[in-house]
């Protein structure tokens, strides 16, 4: 398979490039001009520095391609909403036109379970059928929706299109989450927001690529979303609880109720907004409601349709992230 990767540079984007060259795949990359490609050049991939949002699209990557995996993306819980909208609606909208003049058979995109999150709804047990919001809670959740609702509008005959919604991606070489977490641990003692008892379903960044790879190649997935997780629920606070044990840090100092630190995230986003603080803040609401909110799905469509079946559970993957930490990882990534 000749397959083109855009966010090549990023947590999902590397572990996926290696996964598809290791499968002996012809594999082109593409991200941000100021990111580093050397590691992609010693693999044998062909580098493309591209801005998306930027007037010289990913064409040239996509040339030749049969597949191409659209993982780049603006994942923050904060930030301005122009920047969202010109990175994730804008940027993927270039990604669909680029792949339908380079003659592109299928586009995998990574979308997200915030597509359909509108910030004040429990979800349990949620299948596909669950409907996209009206109003959002952050621009993060809004700009994923409308560019997965371009992207599966997108799927005909000159173009197979297919959207995969993670929840909560973790793993070795996480940049994103492992340094939020380690970030707020540093600036003060952690606390478990309403006892951390919410349940949530995650992803291992290896069972995401696992699912990518079959999205590619299924005869069923065509026009269609499919949730991606681990396949097995766990608590909040336990999860956090791990990740601290794994970081050896302090371990949570007890638990503070819902409804204060939404009102505590509330009262930040006013600050910010008011001083302009270019900083992520501590707490949002959206920080918050993915705390307080259920987030557990069920993956019996990517089961029927791919042929998804988690190969790492949540101890393993602990476990080999624990390994990646005291290797020395973290300082690395």
């Amino acid at each position: 398979m000749k397959a083109a990767v855009t966010g090549a540079a990023g947590f999902v984007g590397k572990h996926l490039v290696e996964r598809l060259v290791k499968d002996g795949h012809e594999v082109s990359v593409t991200d941000h001009p100021r990111c580093c490609f050397d590691d992609f050049k010693a693999i044998g991939a062909r580098v493309f520095p591209v801005d998306l949002c930027g007037k010289d699209g990913p064409e040239e990557c996509f040339q030749g391609a049969e597949v191409v995996f659209h993982v780049a993306a603006l994942a923050s819980p904060w930030g301005k909403r122009e920047r969202f909208w010109s990175v994730n609606v804008g940027g993927t909208d270039h990604v669909i036109r680029a792949c339908r003049q380079a003659g592109v058979r299928r586009l995998v995109a990574v979308s997200s379970t915030s597509a359909v999150f509108d910030g004040h709804t429990h979800h349990v047990r949620a299948d596909e059928s669950l409907p996209y919001p009206t109003k959002f809670l952050s621009p993060y959740s809004e700009t994923k929706s409308v560019a997965e609702q371009h992207v599966l509008a997108a799927n005909g005959p000159d173009l197979e299109t297919v959207a995969i919604r993670p929840h909560l991606i973790w793993g070795p070489r996480d940049r994103t989450f492992l340094a939020r977490l380690r970030m707020h641990a540093q600036a003060g003692p952690i606390y478990h927001i309403g006892g951390g008892a919410t349940e949530t379903d995650t992803t291992y960044v290896d069972n995401l690529v696992d699912a990518l790879l079959l999205a590619a190649k299924s005869d069923r997935a065509p026009g269609n979303a499919y949730f991606i997780t681990n396949g097995e629920a766990i608590r909040y606070g336990e999860f956090m609880d791990r990740f601290l044990e794994i970081l050896e840090l302090p371990g949570a100092r007890g638990s503070i109720p819902k409804w204060l630190a939404y009102g505590a995230g509330a009262v930040c986003e006013v600050i910010w907004n008011l001083f302009r603080i270019q900083r992520e803040p501590m707490l949002t609401r959206y920080k918050v409601a993915e705390l307080i909110y259920t987030h557990t799905y069920k993956i019996d469509r990517a089961r029927n349709d791919l042929g998804y079946q988690p190969r790492v559970s949540n101890e393993e993957g602990f476990k080999r992230l624990a390994a990646w930490v005291k290797g020395g990882g973290l300082a690395e990534a």
